[in-house]
């Protein structure tokens, strides 16, 4: 692990969230479970032994040209990356802050801003825990790592291993923004998908193109046309297929 990073380990918690929020920058908060973990729009998130249930803090400067809404995808592409050497069959990642296989959901990543120094980034990657409890109660079907590679690594291993992707992806994205990370990105998205994206008074649908600098995901019409949907008026992007 990169000398930078200091790891707080505990038993249980509410929320790694909670305890992170009082540590400085390049600090891994990591639980072996969770009892109130939670996901995008406070949706429940389940956190049973076995799984890697933390959050990475990383320093913001608030001066920086840098959008630090677009952490989730600095976190997911660093997530892939970490993930990639083991060739997982349908691996993706889903706008803007999932990681599946096929249509199972891997794991979640959760940006908060406890300061206007500091971004917390909550990940929680399904490993050996227990899935079958979450079975009707998700929206995606759950699958674990032990479940798609054949020698599994230790959740701790893998904390390290995604510590290190983390601050590499982090460094390429304070010196160019999302340009920096665009490679990376292509190649984790998978094949194109017809999706529409769900805002407060619209349903917009498409084939999924990738986003632009901003984050926002593009969608291909029929026609072979694109259309811009601003990602602070997504709701949710909905996958139809």
């Amino acid at each position: 692990m990169k000398t930078r990073w200091k790891v707080v380990e505990v038993e249980e918690c509410e929320s790694t969230f909670n305890i992170a929020r009082k540590e400085p920058a390049w600090t891994i908060v990591s639980s072996d479970r969770q009892t109130k973990g939670r996901g995008r729009f406070n949706r429940l998130w389940f956190g049973e032994q076995g799984g890697l249930w933390a959050t990475y803090n990383l320093p913001i400067d608030p001066k920086s040209p840098r959008h630090w809404g677009l952490l989730p995808l600095v976190a997911g592409a660093a997530i892939m990356e970490a993930l990639r050497p083991f060739n997982i069959k349908g691996l993706r990642l889903r706008w803007p802050n999932d990681v599946l296989v096929g249509k199972s959901k891997l794991a979640g990543i959760l940006v908060e801003r406890p300061s206007v120094n500091l971004a917390s980034i909550g990940i929680g990657v399904n490993m050996f825990n227990n899935i079958t409890a979450m079975d009707g109660l998700t929206t995606d079907p759950a699958t674990r790592l032990a479940d798609v590679i054949p020698a599994c690594p230790a959740v701790s291993k893998f904390r390290t291993l995604l510590a290190d992707n983390i601050a590499e992806i982090f460094d390429y994205f304070l010196e160019d923004g999302l340009e920096g990370i665009a490679g990376r990105l292509e190649m984790a998205w998978g094949e194109s998908r017809p999706v529409v994206a769900i805002t407060d008074s619209d349903r917009i649908c498409g084939y999924f193109a990738g986003v632009e600098a901003d984050g926002s995901p593009i969608l291909r019409r029929p026609d072979g046309s694109t259309i811009t949907v601003p990602g602070i008026t997504v709701n949710r992007l909905k996958e139809l297929i």
